[in-house]
């Protein structure tokens, strides 16, 4: 499925890859399959768990982060922290639509459009105006968009497409490389949650885990 294709995932910051995507970007590793994260900030600022964490911690976490995934990335807006959901739409969306001339990628995955975390609102409604619909003369179209399931919605999530998890402690592994950015239960990123999370949607298939997303777009 994933051979041959290049992966997107634009992440609003570092750790979402893992904690919505990590099943998939584990998977494409094994695959040998290109994957590019989009980190629109570094995410350094206060946290209800641990306290302020620094920017440049974060981005050590990332480099570990990406080598263990197996994953290119960059880092956009360095100096912004958490607060992209104060720039004009139109820097995000020219963002993400520069690197995706770069990248030309087959598959695309977004932050879901109902997060709780407004910057992650402000960079799913940045994805769907960058991958609308428009000639590809204009503009890269890739054949597939997908927006993730976050442990953190304020409306329910009904995934009509899945990634089967094939080794969840592995996928939890890639999670655990952003080490200032796991919480212990019962909040909602915590691994015992995710893995529960992993459980309910793997059921949905008949697997023991997998990841939901909502499949915006997806051509044959």
């Amino acid at each position: 499925m994933l051979r041959n294709k290049r992966i997107l995932i634009i992440s609003p910051h570092p750790d979402d890859e893992a904690i919505c995507s990590g099943g998939l970007i584990m998977r494409a590793k094994k695959e040998e399959t290109q994957v590019n994260v989009l980190f629109m900030a570094t995410g350094g600022s206060r946290q209800f768990m641990n306290g302020k964490t620094e920017q440049s911690t974060r981005v050590d976490e990332v480099k570990k982060a990406a080598e263990f995934g197996g994953f290119e990335y960059l880092i956009a807006f360095y100096e912004k922290s958490t607060i992209v959901d104060t720039m004009a739409q139109k820097e995000l969306i020219e963002t993400i639509e520069d690197y995706t001339k770069i990248i030309k990628p087959d598959i695309v995955v977004i932050p879901n459009r109902k997060s709780f975390n407004q910057d992650h609102r402000a960079v799913a409604d940045a994805s769907m105006t960058a991958f609308r619909p428009i000639p590809k003369s204009l503009h890269h179209q890739p054949e597939m968009i997908l927006e993730v399931e976050e442990p953190y919605l304020w409306e329910g999530f009904n995934p009509n497409f899945y990634v089967e998890i094939i080794d969840i402690e592995e996928r939890m592994q890639l999670y655990k490389c952003h080490t200032t950015q796991v919480p212990i239960p019962p909040h909602p990123r915590s691994i015992e949650n995710l893995t529960r999370l992993a459980g309910i949607r793997g059921n949905e298939i008949s697997k023991q885990y997998a990841e939901g997303y909502n499949l915006l777009k997806g051509v044959l």
